[in-house]
């Protein structure tokens, strides 16, 4: 039988009783409190997926399916699928014929969406810029250069119908088969839009008035009315399709390039005031809202980005404005002031589409020990999952991106990339590997000898299969793990809970005993994390 099992959590009671023999035997498990989370496991690695071969995609799908990741979110890039990009002047082509386009910029792209189907893991296409030259207006000196100052709605409606039309489960590959591509059937519009490297200008001072007027929510909700028309127009109404995907943090200081916060991005875009009412004719006339003549946006859920970056996930941050993961209490306000007002509809689910910590080694300057960001994925997932407005969390990268080793060691610029993957560059695995595919939280009661609370997931398991764990508990003192007993874990994606009276301090882990119907497609079981290299059994996962 196929064992696995979840890092060690040690935990210190409060007060030391001597541990009989007998007392272990006695030991029942309490019944399951709290896992009724649906959450979805997604994963995002652009690089593994669309710029590598195609065999080093396909062994990172089958590694992603083995710990048992549900979607995988692909960015779709404006600018790199587009012909004549940097032209300021637009080829004469039809921007909504998939055919139109340059058939080779498509293979990695299909490739992956093919294979991620085969592995019977699902896709959310990032529709996103930068937009190509021709797709954008002259901008001033300031901004010159920019991939994203106010690309062209009515542009961007053609990309999205062409991506529309290519991905609704009949158009034939150009040149890689001709067979049908797979239906795609969740979309998210732009990226980080409140961020000024993505979309430009996020404010501006009015030259008559002088008052700062915020741009980018409003030429937001232009592109994503734009998305929504293409996208019902080729056979997609009714799929997921995500507004927002917003930055969690910004600047306090208003420009060109400054970061909007979150919370006054929202209210911007969904035209309310600062106590979540919709604003006054006046100025929702200045904030140029077309509610009135258009109606509510449409969306079937919020996509955000709400890293915490070097905080504990716990934490909320001090700036009412941002909105980290610890603060989707105020995204789902706003989310709510805004249905009620009639701008969206109603319980938008929360979608966290990218998520992960940065780690030192190997950045020194913005990284969070090897440790934490173990502990704190795992805090994360208990958060998220316990939370029923959120319907996914998205770990951002596999593996760590390539350092630029034309900088020195002690140079920030060498980390500029991005550093929180599972694995290190290289491929060693960090502890956060093995916390991820089985994750386990401990949290204790408040008095000595009270129960503690045992939350912990078995990812890989098929979802809707019945998964077997173990409950183990070691001694402080040392000594064999002894099993304090076992139980089914019924929750469709593997989350469970339970709660354990502590017969002393000491450390717990389970054991996932029987991993369920294998795989599709061959293998022996979902067990591809257990490879030479991860740390021992005692530090994250291993072998029974």
């Amino acid at each position: 039988m196929t064992r696995a099992r979840a890092r060690v959590v040690s935990l210190s009671v409060g007060h030391r009783r001597t541990l009989l023999a007998g007392l272990l035997c006695a030991f029942a498990l309490t019944a399951p409190a709290g896992a009724s989370s649906t959450q979805e496991s997604i994963f995002q690695d652009d690089d593994a997926l669309l710029h590598s071969t195609p065999q080093a995609a396909d062994d990172v799908l089958v590694e992603l399916r083995d710990l048992g990741v549900d979607r995988i979110r692909l960015s779709v890039i404006w600018k790199n699928l587009a012909p004549a990009r940097a032209s300021s002047v637009k080829p004469d082509f039809d921007g909504a014929d998939p055919a139109a386009y340059p058939a080779q910029e498509f293979d990695n792209l299909d490739h992956a969406i093919r294979f991620a189907r085969r592995m019977g893991i699902e896709v959310l296409l990032n529709v996103r810029g930068g937009a190509p030259a021709w797709a954008m207006p002259p901008a001033p000196r300031k901004l010159a250069g920019r991939d994203g100052y106010l690309p062209s709605p009515a542009e961007y409606h053609r990309y999205v119908a062409m991506l529309g039309r290519r991905y609704d489960g009949t158009y034939r590959d150009e040149n890689q088969g001709r067979a049908p591509l797979p239906r795609v059937g969740a979309w998210s519009v732009w990226n980080e839009p409140n961020w000024g490297g993505h979309l430009q200008p996020q404010t501006i001072r009015d030259a008559r008035t002088r008052r700062l007027e915020p741009v980018s929510p409003r030429h937001y909700r232009k592109l994503h009315r734009s998305a929504v028309t293409a996208l019902r127009a080729t056979g997609h109404g009714d799929d997921v399709i995500l507004i927002g995907e917003t930055a969690p943090v910004g600047n306090t200081k208003a420009g060109e390039l400054s970061h909007i916060k979150p919370i006054a991005f929202l209210r911007e875009l969904f035209c309310l005031d600062g106590r979540l009412q919709p604003l006054s004719p006046r100025r929702a006339a200045r904030a140029r809202c077309d509610f009135g003549k258009l109606g509510p946006l449409h969306a079937t859920g919020y996509a955000h980005h709400p890293y915490s970056v070097v905080s504990p996930p716990g934490i909320p941050s001090a700036d009412s404005e941002f909105a980290t993961i610890a603060e989707g209490h105020r995204l789902a306000a706003v989310l709510d002031a805004a249905a009620a007002a009639g701008r969206i509809p109603a319980g938008l689910p929360l979608w966290y589409t990218e998520f992960g910590y940065q780690t030192a080694p190997p950045d020194p300057f913005r990284g969070v020990t090897l440790d934490q960001q173990s502990q704190w994925l795992v805090e994360a997932e208990q958060l998220t999952a316990a939370d029923p407005r959120v319907a996914a969390l998205t770990q951002f990268l596999l593996r760590d991106d390539e350092l630029r080793i034309a900088f020195g060691d002690h140079d920030a610029r060498r980390f500029a990339t991005y550093q929180t993957g599972l694995r290190f560059e290289d491929g060693a695995f960090k502890p956060a590997y093995g916390a991820y595919r089985l994750p386990l939280r401990a949290v204790p009661g408040n008095a000595p000898g009270a129960p503690v609370t045992l939350w912990g997931m078995v990812r890989p398991g098929r979802n809707g299969v019945t998964q077997r764990i173990r409950i183990e508990f070691r001694p402080a003192e040392g000594g064999d793990w002894r099993a304090l007993g076992e139980r089914d874990v019924t929750n469709p994606r593997g989350y469970f809970t339970e709660e354990v009276t502590p017969p002393g301090p000491g450390s717990y882990r389970f054991e996932w005993l029987r991993p369920g119907a294998p795989p599709p497609f061959g293998g022996s079981g979902p067990t591809r994390a257990e490879v030479q290299g991860l740390p021992s059994a005692e530090a994250a996962v291993g072998v029974g």
